[in-house]
């Protein structure tokens, strides 16, 4: 492995924020502080390709994207949109994982430091020390689905709440009064405001909450959630996974159980990956648009790295809607 910004800044004895500002921004750092990081680099042999663009127009003509894991159908699209508005404005996208680990966010967001022009960050939480961090880069950054606790950001979130909201309604409307769900990674910021909003629409309802099982967004664990609520005593009649693998996943280990669905019980989901219409049964679920979700990131990201006077940091709501199929006895 080459040497990376965190050795400069380790041998240098300043942080890695300083490093890439002297790369990047050498304004913000005082010439004594300039030389001596430069002498440490030039010393260690550290010239990475984007610094060297950097140094020779102020751009790397890359932005990148930092999301929670590296896989599935919802990051491809997030990512097919970010990357065609890349090409159009002739950057590069460079893409990282936190892996829903707050250190491992810190990590690649800093590993970023003097590679791109600017990010896009969707994280499971802040409130982890990741925030000072970003504050501290110095670099144009939007926020996808993630809790900054702060409003000097550009955010696009996708209605969580409110899709989960419809979503339960939907199967209380369908004679549904036990209704378990499955979560997903713990902490992860749409998890929780996807359960907020299954229990605004259960007590709107009067209807109680139901039976809650831990996911962690894969299929295999929706799977193993489904065994679970097959072998309860009280078996709920209606479950809603928070997000589309999950929910796959469970109706697998009930048909495998000989349980029938929607009949004995009706699943949803959320995300409405392109596997949801050609599950069996089709599964009802959530639309949110996840390829415009990162093509209007990635635009409003490129406006904020191209403009002389930065924009006003914006919150868009993404909108959804409902698919209902025949996992909850629709067409």
């Amino acid at each position: 492995m080459g040497v990376t910004i965190r050795d400069v800044a380790d041998e240098a004895g300043v942080s890695a924020t300083t490093v890439s500002r002297v790369f990047n921004h050498d304004h913000l750092v005082n010439s004594e502080t300039r030389a001596h990081v430069l002498a440490v680099a030039q010393q260690m042999g550290y010239a990475p390709d984007a610094t060297a663009r950097s140094l020779s127009n102020g751009r790397t003509q890359s932005i990148g994207v930092i999301l929670p894991a590296p896989h599935g159908e919802f990051f491809s699209e997030l990512i097919r949109g970010l990357d065609e508005v890349a090409q159009e404005a002739d950057h590069f996208l460079l893409i990282a994982s936190s892996h829903y680990d707050p250190e491992e966010g810190a990590s690649a967001l800093e590993s970023m430091a003097g590679r791109v022009d600017g990010l896009v960050v969707m994280t499971p939480r802040m409130r982890s020390g990741l925030l000072p961090q970003a504050l501290d880069l110095d670099l144009p950054i939007v926020f996808v689905n993630s809790e900054t606790g702060t409003g000097d950001f550009d955010r696009f979130s996708m209605e969580n709440r409110a899709g989960a909201r419809h979503v339960a309604r939907h199967m209380i409307e369908r004679g549904r009064t036990n209704i378990a769900v499955i979560t997903g990674p713990p902490g992860s910021y749409d998890v929780e405001r996807r359960l907020e909003g299954y229990r605004q629409a259960l007590q709107a309802h009067e209807v109680p909450e139901g039976r809650v099982v831990e996911g962690d967004f894969t299929q295999k664990s929706g799977y193993e959630a489904g065994r679970q609520i097959a072998a309860f005593d009280r078996r709920p009649d209606a479950v809603f996974a928070c997000n589309d693998y999950m929910a796959i996943g469970a109706m697998l280990a009930f048909q495998e159980a000989g349980i029938r669905v929607p009949e004995e019980i009706a699943v949803a989901g959320f995300d409405d990956i392109t596997s949801a219409r050609y599950a069996n049964p089709p599964l009802t679920t959530v639309q949110v648009p996840v390829y415009d979700l990162g093509r209007r990131a990635g635009e409003r990201l490129l406006r904020r790295v191209q403009a002389a006077v930065p924009p006003e940091p914006d919150h868009v709501h993404m909108s959804h809607e409902l698919k209902v199929r025949a996992s909850t006895g629709g067409r």
